[in-house]
């Protein structure tokens, strides 16, 4: 794992300040769901405070404005999956201007895209998390992050709680 730097992460905050202050409402209805916002110093809190030398490949499902995927690219190649074209392409542009080519976006439903390739998949649910987990391959050897305690994965086993902030994460596995 590299090491990301606190200057990195307000960096980002920044940029991402910069695009909410554009906005006419904080969060809003995707294609695929509700968009509301992780707080960024937690998500980079709980990223560093993990072992992500285990891992290759991390994807935020539903990704938003992509901070989670912003933050993560820090540290290892990062891709967000988000149904918002306008979320995605603010990310894209973040990422651009701030020079993190291990961010990608991807702009799709991510109810729909295979999910098999990612080995860390991160997720701030606004419902239940049973429809991804009838996603992931039954051979899976991920591990799934969820930010919050409101909704858990049915049928994935716990192995860590973390707290990061004001919020609890879990960490699950197939």
């Amino acid at each position: 794992m590299s090491a990301a730097s606190p200057m990195g992460l307000a960096d980002i905050q920044a940029a991402l300040d910069e695009f909410h202050a554009s906005l006419d409402e904080p969060y809003r209805m995707t294609p695929a769901g509700m968009w509301a916002c992780s707080q960024s110093e937690e998500v980079y809190d709980l990223l560093r405070r993990m072992d992500l030398g285990r891992y290759r490949s991390f994807a935020d499902v539903g990704s938003g404005d992509g901070r989670a995927v912003l933050i993560a690219s820090l540290f290892m190649p990062a891709t967000g999956i988000e149904a918002d074209p306008a979320l995605v392409e603010a990310g894209r542009s973040i990422a651009r201007r701030l020079g993190l080519n291990q961010a990608n976006f991807l702009c799709d439903d991510c109810r729909r895209v295979d999910l098999a390739a990612y080995d860390l998949l991160f997720i701030y649910p606004d419902k239940p998390l049973d429809w991804l987990v009838a996603r992931l391959p039954e051979d899976w050897a991920g591990n799934l992050l969820v930010y919050g305690a409101y909704f858990q994965p049915p049928e994935l086993a716990h192995i860590d709680t973390i707290q990061a902030g004001h919020s609890k994460c879990t960490l699950w596995e197939r």
